[in-house]
């Protein structure tokens, strides 16, 4: 299996990609306007920023590989679907079979998108002028939708995680974050309890951000109320993530 930091180096990393794309608002000057001009600081420096490598290692060895998944077979084809196994189809044709498509994709925009939900979160609490219920608002119009859609395409595209060449393959994980995303903030009240409360963020760094790690499932078991997205958060908030690319842009 490809490890982790070998994956980081030669494919990139999406979910902290799209963690550097919501930060890098923090240079807003105008926010809703400038979201258009919104250009991730994606290069291979970032990528391998000591926050970063603190985030993949916190997941267990089968989410590490679940994300791993074709690292050296031309990265996963998801636009050719899943294999009549179910597992994913690497960009060479052949199939990785302990690894399932809808447990990829799942896994994969669930990362993304609590990447993205905490660098929002980093954003509000940052600078006073963006509020949840601004973001709430442009979730909900198509217009601030398709601009997020497109920042988020992207940041996919530059990291690598996909081949270059996989447009529709780009554009159906990008239809998932960003489906994600608008489902997570449908409220003010969503982003601000994206991180749980202080008892269930221990728990959570404790049990699922901390090595050997556990499944999605057990962790919900562990800690009631929270959903995925709420775990992957809190581990990338835990990694200090956002507060190291925080220092960059600043």
């Amino acid at each position: 299996m490809v490890s982790i930091q070998q994956f980081v180096q030669n494919s990139g990393s999406a979910f902290v990609c799209l963690g550097l794309s919501s930060l890098a608002w923090l240079g807003w000057t105008d926010p809703l306007p400038a979201i258009a001009q919104l250009s991730p600081p994606v290069d291979a420096n970032t990528l391998q920023n000591p926050a970063s490598q603190r985030l993949l290692q916190m997941f267990s060895t089968d989410i590490q590989a679940t994300v791993a998944a074709c690292a050296e077979r031309g990265k996963v084809n998801l636009a050719a679907g899943a294999g009549s196994d179910g597992a994913v189809i690497c960009g060479d044709g052949s199939t990785q079979s302990d690894i399932s498509y809808a447990s990829y994709l799942d896994t994969l925009s669930n990362i993304l998108a609590a990447s993205g939900l905490v660098g929002f979160r980093t954003v509000v609490e940052a600078d006073p002028r963006v509020t949840p219920e601004m973001l709430v608002t442009v979730f909900s119009s198509p217009e601030g939708t398709a601009t997020f859609y497109n920042a988020i395409q992207s940041v996919i595209v530059q990291s690598q995680l996909l081949s270059a060449n996989a447009e529709d393959s780009t554009a159906l994980l990008t239809n998932e974050v960003v489906g994600k995303l608008r489902d997570n903030l449908r409220s003010p009240a969503d982003l601000e309890g994206l991180l749980g409360t202080t008892e269930q963020y221990v728990q959570v760094v404790d049990n699922f951000c901390t090595a050997p790690g556990m499944s999605v499932d057990q962790a919900q078991q562990e800690t009631p109320g929270l959903t995925p997205i709420q775990l992957y958060a809190i581990c990338v908030q835990e990694s200090g993530m956002a507060d190291e690319i925080l220092q960059l842009v600043n």
